[in-house]
């Protein structure tokens, strides 16, 4: 058995490659697109922060979308391109965004990709330079957990099952610490090529619906309206999703 995992959480999804491409391609993918197909327009040009192997961007670019992915790990961005060669993609940090000022009209940051950095004040900073890249009057969405669901799926005591996937078998483990709000998820991968079982970790900060809307406030901008799914339904404690939509100053 394998055990591989990235040390801030960040560097796990390019230690697992395809595996976490076909995890997240069955991860409500369809519903996500048409959210953002609601939510967005076609004539400006957007951002897709963390898009990993393209599973938001290709779609929305084929459908005459105007997007441009961004993502740290060049496995994933491999990916993305070997899906669709006319991909635009750019490798970098989240912290050091390469874009001029206003360089776009809107961002994205679909399914919880915001929380895995290495601090509180390194999440600040990531929406700080989105701000700056997206200038005045841009247009930006953040898909999270929301907490208090989370929290409450994981005292259920509800035992993981085995799902299979294309090329694997895997069985995920959940937990959150409650004092600290943090998410452990722990993959364990049984490959049906090679027969070998992998187990890929990582750490992921949850925010809550106050904490979230501070931090767009210190970065710049105003929140619009929290959702509380991809069918556009108010946020309330039980919802599955924290979803803000939010305008920069």
């Amino acid at each position: 058995m394998r055990h591989e995992s990235g040390n801030s959480g960040v560097n796990v999804f390019d230690d697992m490659g395809i595996y976490w491409a076909e995890i997240a391609d069955q991860n409500q993918t369809d519903r996500q697109i048409q959210f953002l197909k609601n939510m967005l327009k076609a004539d400006v040009l957007i951002l897709d922060v963390a898009c990993g192997t393209g599973r938001h961007l290709i779609p929305l670019s084929k459908e005459g979308f105007g997007v441009i992915g961004l993502d740290v790990s060049q496995k994933l961005l491999r990916i993305a391109k070997s899906r669709w060669r006319e991909a635009q993609v750019v490798q970098a940090d989240m912290l050091f965004l390469p874009f001029k000022a206003g360089a776009f009209s809107a961002a994205v940051s679909m399914d919880t990709s915001f929380g895995y950095l290495p601090s509180e004040e390194d999440d600040l900073q990531s929406l700080t330079e989105v701000h700056e890249a997206l200038g005045k009057n841009g247009f930006l969405v953040v898909d999270v957990f929301n907490p208090e669901c989370l929290i409450n799926q994981c005292k259920s005591g509800k035992q993981p099952k085995w799902k299979e996937y294309l090329s694997f078998f895997l069985l995920q483990k959940r937990s959150v610490d409650v004092k600290s709000e943090i998410l452990h998820d722990s993959w364990v991968v049984y490959d049906k090529v090679d027969g070998q079982t992998r187990v890929f970790e990582h750490n992921a900060r949850l925010y809550r619906l106050q904490q979230l809307q501070g931090f767009f406030e210190k970065a710049g901008f105003r929140v619009i309206v929290a959702y509380g799914d991809y069918d556009q339904q108010s946020f309330s404690p039980s919802s599955g999703r924290l979803i803000l939509i939010a305008s920069s100053e």
